[in-house]
């Protein structure tokens, strides 16, 4: 339900904002109405105090004028007042009623008593507005117009929306003056309970509401304090403002149906005052900070005529507030003292006036665009049905009836092709000649679109993009971010850039949803200035220094994989409207021409992975031995079956002499063709090192040695090598990080597992220091087993290993069979529990049984 309605907004948002803002102009019309028809006060330049004597009140005049409109009557202080225009004066309620109804510039008849002699004088009647809400209404007023602008010149901003909602709650807050002097004024008002309800609503919301919105604007304009973000200020700006908005209506309403002042309305009435006052000094003071922060003249001369606008703003509302009645006295004496709180109005006409004058919030464009377009649009119309209307007259006086409608037809057919045809080249004109930057946008658009189809390679493609947005549109600050596999997103293309760590995580695809959700609601997919804070948390006050201000995510079937960084455009504004159109549009075209390339690349790199792996697995063959060397008392059977993809096993038999036999089994850490090369190195080391009289840790100690001065960096090789003498019935055993080697006797297991280091992690000495050989005394029927982890390690379906448990219940069961009958009953059960499931890894093993 809410996201429907969020959608119905979010679609309809510039229709309500048009209704709104009209309905908002009518109420603030009807305020001007009440002020300067309804609820002026007539005024005779004196005050008036009530005082009893013998149980009634009487009237008297105080601190009258002098030369005002009543000492003119004659009227001085310390007389009474007993009637006007006939009618008795019972109280200063009853008086002022009576005076109200008389016009301004008409005289009153006063009965006035003075030392016990009544007289009759006439008293020129003046009016007393309600400076205070005129001030208010004043400026709600132009704040609207100027906010409905700038909202509508770009609907999604979130510093526009902000400011226009800054309007909104001032123009309830001036429906203070619908209530101005109360029930002493004959209103609709107070005699309808629904107008009551909805007034109180009104000035509740904007007495509460304005000043929270004037500093939640100014907290993010002109740049955006990092508190923002802060949970506690969601708190106090969300969560407390409408708990106190609430408990202010309540109270305000049940005040109004009561016309009752209550002591609680009195507290919490002069607290919101207070309150109201203290953040609009603190709206001030933001800015003012801002201010000072910005680092360019460019930046702060705007702002500067707005600073100096508040400015003066705080200092009237200081005066009106705290000075004028102790300084001037009576406002019905002096109402022209209390004028300077109209100064309050400056706020908006400096924001109007430097909105438009410097293009702030991205005003200007939409400004011209509406005056250029809208002229041009006039023009092409009046042309358009100015000549039809002269080929109508020329076609009716030169042929007859018979043809005329068939001949007319044909002309206006032809006309319209040749009409549409000039309306286009008047309309690139117009863009041309307004929209400079706009129109080469366009142009280089077309070409870049024209271009990068047939541009083949990623490394080409980035090139042409930074062509098209720096070159031909000249801009200052640009930056690509490309996607990694981690949902990282790197740099690598910029221009303006000093920071080049501006690398993006969007491990929770918090971005991602962003962007979506704008698509969703539809609002164009960008990140502005005023977004960053929100949807790149931390990251964003690196992109802030680096003045980046619109982020367009580049998608591929609703997938990020890269950002263009914009900063300003030539001209020193921001992109918004058309060109922010313009943007996403080359937005797209990257993300396609990126992707191509991607996938091209992807093509060649598995066409060449398949080679390699071809060829990797042809050399891994020929590492293996073809034939099995015979040696006294020994059984051997050993095979390899290589994985879908070349996993790095290699095993050998190096016979020394009838009695002797050097067993070696390696395991490269990498895959493909590169470790094919490794292993060829190793056997061809293994080869030339395994000779009469030297031990499997002297060989590996030298192997380490070479290998190390070669492999690259985190690569390195697992080695098991063993040195079988059936003369001494014993086996010398070294393992250099390999899996342990497995005996098998009279039906129990054992595993030999020395210390060692993997080949290629250390140049020599601490490979040599925990390199650890131990010799393994044999007899008869005795089973070992060589073994890579591809057999352990081997996968079902269900993401089950084999598993050493199997393996060794599998060699006690069949230790008493031939080596090449294990072997092969090995391989067979190895496929039966692998099943359909790909085999990752190389499986290697070496079976070897003592006659």
């Amino acid at each position: 339900m809410f996201n429907r309605i969020k959608k119905f907004y979010t679609k309809q948002k510039q229709v309500l904002i048009v209704i709104s803002t009209v309905l908002l102009v009518i109420l603030s019309f009807i305020n001007f109405y009440f002020i300067f028809n309804v609820t002026a006060q007539s005024n005779d330049e004196c005050l008036w105090t009530e005082k009893k004597s013998d149980g009634k009140i009487i009237i008297r005049f105080e601190q009258v004028k002098v030369n005002g409109v009543t000492w003119q009557a004659g009227i001085r202080d310390g007389d009474l007042l007993l009637a006007i225009d006939g009618t008795a004066a019972s109280n200063n309620l009853n008086a002022t009623k009576i005076l109200d109804k008389i016009p301004y510039g008409d005289y009153a008849t006063y009965k006035v008593v003075r030392n016990g002699n009544e007289f009759e004088t006439k008293v020129f009647v003046k009016k007393l507005i309600d400076i205070g809400g005129l001030s208010i209404n004043l400026m709600s007023l132009i704040w609207l117009l100027v906010a409905f602008v700038v909202v509508m010149s770009k609907l999604e901003g979130r510093i526009q929306n902000l400011f226009y909602r800054v309007a909104i709650f001032s123009v309830f807050y001036s429906t203070t003056a619908l209530v101005y002097r109360g029930t002493q004024v004959d209103s609709v008002i107070f005699n309808n309970p629904v107008l009551v309800a909805l007034v109180a609503l009104s000035i509740s919301m904007g007495v509460v509401l304005f000043p929270i919105a004037l500093v939640h604007f100014f907290s993010v304009f002109p740049r955006e304090y990092s508190f923002v973000s802060k949970k506690w200020f969601k708190i106090i700006f969300y969560k407390v403002s409408i708990g106190f908005f609430i408990t202010y209506y309540c109270i305000l309403g049940y005040e109004y149906f009561l016309i009752k002042k209550t002591p609680i309305s009195n507290v919490l009435g002069v607290a919101i005052f207070y309150m109201g006052f203290a953040l609009f000094i603190l709206a001030f003071i933001l800015l003012a900070i801002n201010y000072y922060k910005l680092s360019t003249k460019k930046e702060k001369k705007p702002i500067l005529i707005i600073l100096i606008a508040f400015f003066i703003a705080v200092l009237a509302r200081i005066y009106f507030t705290f000075l004028a009645q102790p300084i001037v006295g009576l406002a019905f004496n002096n109402p022209q003292y209390f004028t300077p709180i109209l100064l309050i109005a400056l706020v908006p006409i400096a924001f109007g006036y430097s909105i438009f004058k410097y293009s702030l919030m991205d005003i200007k464009d939409f400004v011209k665009n509406a005056i250029v377009y809208g002229v041009a649009t006039f023009t092409v119309a009046g042309v358009y049905y100015f000549v039809i209307y002269l080929l109508g007259l020329l076609v009716s006086n030169a042929v007859g009836t018979e043809y005329q409608v068939m001949i007319a037809g044909a002309v206006f057919v032809v006309f319209s092709f040749v009409f549409q045809s000039s309306k286009d080249k008047f309309q690139n004109i117009l863009t041309e000649k307004f929209y400079p930057e706009q129109f080469t946008f366009q142009k280089a658009l077309l070409v870049f679109s024209n271009e990068i189809a047939s541009t083949v390679g990623k490394e080409n493609i980035f090139d042409s993009i930074q062509e098209l947005f720096v070159n031909s549109l000249r801009i200052q600050t640009f930056g690509l971010l490309l996607r990694n596999e981690d949902n990282s997103f790197n740099l690598i293309r910029h221009k303006g850039i000093n920071n080049l760590d501006l690398n993006l995580v969007d491990d929770d695809f918090h971005i991602a949803n962003y962007c979506l959700d704008c698509n969703q609601f539809g609002k164009k997919q960008v990140l502005e200035r005023q977004d960053f804070a929100e949807v790149l948390g931390e990251s964003s006050e690196k992109y802030l220094s680096e003045n980046i201000y619109t982020i367009i995510p580049l998608f591929i079937k609703s997938k990020i994989i890269g950002f263009l960084l914009f900063g300003l455009k030539q001209s020193g504004s921001q992109f918004a409207g058309k060109d922010l159109d313009l943007l996403i549009a080359a937005a797209t075209q990257t993300a396609i021409s990126i992707d191509t390339a991607r996938l091209y690349e992807s093509e060649a790199e598995k066409q060449k992975l398949e080679r390699d792996l071809e060829n990797a697995r042809r050399i891994q063959e020929t590492l293996l031995p073809k034939t099995f060397p015979k040696i006294d008392r020994l059984d051997i059977a050993g095979k390899m079956i290589p994985a879908m993809h070349v996993g790095g096993d290699y095993f050998d038999l190096i016979k020394i002499s009838d009695k002797k036999l050097f067993v070696v089994i390696g395991d490269v850490s990498g895959k493909g063709l590169s470790a094919s090369f490794y292993m060829s190195k190793l056997q061809t080391m293994i080869g030339l090192y395994c000779t009469e009289g030297k031990s499997p840790s002297e060989i590996l100690v030298e192997v380490n040695k070479k290998i190390y001065e070669s492999i690259e960096k985190n690569w390195f090789i697992t080695v098991s090598l063993a040195l079988f003498d059936s003369s001494e019935n014993s086996v010398k055993f070294c393992r250099a990080g390999h899996t342990p080697l497995i005996r098998i006797r009279d039906k129990s297991v054992e595993e030999f597992q020395p210390s060692g280091l993997g080949v290629g992690l250390e140049r020599g000495e601490l490979f040599q220091s925990s390199l650890e050989e131990i010799t393994i005394p044999f007899k008869p029927n005795d089973l070992f087993f060589f073994y890579s982890d591809g057999v352990t390690e081997l996968m079902n379906q269900n993401d089950e290993q084999f598993g050493e448990e199997k393996l060794k219940e599998l060699l006690i069961a069949n230790s008493d069979s031939s080596c090449a009958d294990i072997q092969n009953l090995l391989i067979k059960k190895l496929n039966e529990f692998r099943g359909k499931t790909p085999q990752y890894d190389d499986v290697t093993s070496i079976v070897i049984k003592i006659k």
